[in-house]
């Protein structure tokens, strides 16, 4: 069944005091309708949110801006800022353990080596902190959760 629910883009807005100091991420979202719209990539800075939430929103001048969530999807986000020391091979033998378990990433386009990590309600959240955990330890990247959308059982 093909889905004829029009893309479009978000606005959510960020505080500016942390870390990286934006003031708003722009997220794609498909319009559901009645002022709801489905989230369809993963978040790098936002924060309560993970890809496939159902959230409303308010029109501005700029468009589009999230105003709450719905329905979480039951995914849950993490980011990962790779460490400058670190070569492309390092990162992805760790990296790969989180890809066979389920996990895919989006990076940042430019010099950041920042990458948002969607973990599907299906994956062992267990499993994915242990493999964060190591790639942390092993001085590979640091992260940080954006977002815990499987249930508070699976938590570590």
């Amino acid at each position: 069944m093909k889905n004829n629910h029009p893309i479009t883009k978000m606005e959510i807005k960020l505080n500016p005091d942390d870390w990286h100091g934006l003031v708003r991420e722009t997220l794609f979202v498909t319009e559901l309708g009645s002022n709801r719209y489905r989230l369809e990539n993963t978040p790098f800075l936002a924060k309560g949110v993970s890809n496939g939430d159902e959230v409303a929103a308010v029109h501005s001048k700029r468009g589009l801006v999230f105003s709450k969530v719905l329905k979480h999807s039951g995914h849950s986000t993490f980011r990962i800022l790779v460490e400058e020391s670190v070569t492309p091979t390092e990162f992805q033998q760790q990296w790969l353990k989180l890809e066979r378990l389920g996990c895919t990433c989006e990076d940042v386009e430019g010099d950041i080596p920042l990458f948002s990590v969607d973990v599907p309600p299906s994956v062992m959240l267990e499993k994915v902190l242990s493999i964060l955990d190591e790639g942390h330890e092993r001085g590979i990247w640091t992260y940080e959760e954006g977002h815990i959308g499987h249930p508070q059982s699976a938590a570590k």
